[in-house]
Formats: C-alpha cells, structure tokens, sequence
C-alpha cells in the first residue's frame, strides 16, 4: 500500500508550509546516507524526500489531497485516450501502477519522471546572544550539488551522447510483476538513461557521467536583529541543482543561540531576577542591571519588598522585523544578613526602635488572629 506522504514526514494534514519544512528538515539530518550507517536509512531518506517534494509544492499538494497524487486528476482531458489520461492515474492499488497496467495496453503517457525542483539543504547557524538580539552578518562556506558546467550537465564528455542499448531510445522498460490479476507487463523508467534515452557516449572527465558535481559555495547572510533559538532562515534557490532540475533547491538555516550569562529571554522581553540588602530595601538605593549591550542604573525605591517586580520600557529585544523593542523586568530579593554582631544589633535596635507597630500591618493582622484562636 502507498506510503501516506504526511506521515511519513509526521505532520497533519493541515501542516503549514514552515511546519513541512521543519519537519523535513530533521528527518533529513537523521537518515541522511551520510550520516546515518542504518541499512534502511537510504530507503527512509528516499521516502522523506519524495513525500517533501509533493507537499512542498503548493499545486502538487493539493492534488495529492483531492486525488492521492501529485500529478492530479487522472480523468483529466487528454489527446487519444477518449478523454482520459492514463498516464497520470498512477497510484498504487494492491501493489502495481494502474498508470503503467494502462499504458501496457497502449493508452499513452510517458513513465519519465522528471525533477522539477533540487533538494533543499539544512545548516546549522550558531550565533552568541548578543549576536541575534542586535543581528549580524555571518559568512560561511557549505557544499552543495550543481549541475556540471563541463558537460552542460548531460554526463557525456563534449556534449556527445548515443542511444541507450538498455531501453533502444524510448526512456522505458518493460518488465514482468505478478499481482491479485496474474501476471501483469509494467512500463517503467529505465535506469541505464534515467528516461532520456540517451547516454553518454564517453563519460564526462569531470562528473564521471553523473551530469552534476559537488561544489563548495561560500555565501554571506544578514541575520535580522530580534531572531530567536529556534527559528528558521531560508534562502531561495541555495540548495541542490543537479542535472534535470528547473530550479535549484533552498538553503534552510537553522539559528541556534547561545544563552546569556544573566538575562532570560522570552519572546521580544528580557527577564532576571536581582538579590539586594535588606538596608537598600529598607532605606533605597540604586542597583546596576545588564542590558543586551552595557548596564543600566536603576533606583529602588526605600520599603520595596522581596518579590517586587521593575520595567523598563523598550530595553529588551528589538522585534523581529518590527518597529521598538521589549521590555527588560526586573525582580527583586531581599537578603537577609547571615549574622550580625553586637555592636551592629545594638545600633539596629536603637533606630528602629522608634518605629511605629502601626506600619507593620501584616504582622498586626496576624497578631489580632491568633489571639482568636
């Protein structure tokens, strides 16, 4: 049975665009042939980027959805087949191609299949928090697949090709399956030519005949300032452009930010939570709190209690292709002295000694209470 293209890639059905290429991007780094040694890690890989290639494509997409596969109606209008399109009714039922069961028996339509579009690539971006809370510019170098220029991406050595012996010029094969039905002839690509029915007559010197090289690109970026742990960059048409392809992939960087020392970022506000003496929560005084770039003073107030939350307006993040900034909140803590001497007990007392019960309202509270009790 044919693999659900969603599940493959573990989204819902009405997974946005970000959300597929999320997701494809890290089922792509784990079974990535490179990187994962697995004796299915191939076959998986193939799986997720064929599912990628239909649900990353809006039209593809929505014919998948309306009739199971990329290629849309397969009762749409079509020259010799009274009206029909076989060629397009391509998906798999109890384990054969009915697209290529009809075309056996001469209703038309060709089995070549061609790429529209090179594969994306991911990075990894790691930027410093003071990096992506004021952007930054970043140059870096990353390999990807590119049609070779030496042979105009045909595999052939001067551009020469000849006709494929496999499959006599056609692009197809014949080949024998057996279904529920009995022995069934299919139509498929052949694979010496990948369907062009031509190979190269000397293989080209630099791509060995594949049509495509790897190459080393290096590209600079501008980060924007306000970007976050998490999210996502994409460059349009900086990922994989092999032979055959109508455009080039895309390049999705993937941003990594460093924590900050002292302040907690959430969404486009900083947070942090400062200890102060008892005797500035007392008397008042001044504290020194860090921004993302520098420190800034800012006065307590005398009698500020534990727990006490500041703001300063617009000393947080800037917002992400916006206009202003977040906030910076600042709680307070008051620290109590482990210890005092004798002396300093002495001069506590005789200060406050004046002080009027009145003032301390919660403690009178609780006094009249227990007495109730």
């Amino acid at each position: 049975m044919a693999k659900n293209y969603y599940d493959v890639l573990g989204v819902d059905k009405s997974a946005s665009q970000s959300e597929i290429k999320s997701a494809y991007f890290k089922l792509a780094k784990k079974y990535h042939p490179d990187v994962n040694k697995e004796p299915e890690a191939a076959t998986k890989f193939k799986e997720i980027n064929e599912a990628y290639s239909c649900l990353s494509d809006e039209q593809k997409r929505k014919n998948y959805d309306q009739f199971g596969s990329a290629e849309g109606n397969p009762f749409q209008n079509a020259g010799g087949t009274g009206g029909f399109d076989f060629g397009s009714f391509s998906g798999n039922f109890g384990g054969f191609d009915f697209g290529d069961l009809f075309r056996d028996f001469g209703f038309g339509g060709s089995s070549a299949r061609r790429n529209s579009a090179g594969s994306d690539i991911g990075l990894k971006l790691n930027l410093s928090f003071e990096e992506a809370a004021l952007g930054v510019t970043k140059t870096f170098t990353f390999t990807r697949t590119e049609k070779c220029e030496h042979c105009k991406g045909t595999g052939a050595e001067g551009g020469e090709v000849k006709t494929c012996p496999t499959c006599n010029g056609t692009g197809q094969v014949r080949y024998s399956q057996n279904s529920i039905f009995g022995r069934i002839v299919n139509v498929g690509t052949c694979s010496s030519c990948n369907g062009t029915g031509k190979i190269a007559k000397d293989k080209c010197s630099v791509c060995g005949g594949n049509g495509s090289v790897k190459k080393t690109r290096t590209l600079t970026v501008s980060v924007p300032a306000g970007i976050d742990n998490g999210q996502q960059m994409t460059i349009s048409g900086e990922g994989n452009s092999p032979a055959g392809t109508v455009q080039a992939g895309d390049l999705i960087i993937q941003i990594a930010v460093a924590p900050h020392k002292m302040l907690t970022r959430n969404g486009f506000d900083l947070y942090i939570t400062v200890p102060i003496p008892f005797t500035t929560s007392l008397l008042g005084g001044s504290i020194v709190v860090p921004v993302v770039k520098g420190k800034v003073t800012m006065d307590i107030p005398p009698l500020t209690q534990t727990g006490t939350v500041f703001t300063i307006k617009g000393r947080g993040i800037k917002k992400l292709k916006k206009n202003g900034n977040g906030d910076l909140i600042i709680t307070v803590t008051v620290e109590m002295p482990k210890t005092l001497d004798k002396t300093t007990k002495e001069k506590l007392e005789s200060a406050v000694k004046d002080i009027s019960q009145s003032s301390y309202t919660k403690c009178k509270d609780y006094e009249n209470k227990i007495s109730k009790l």
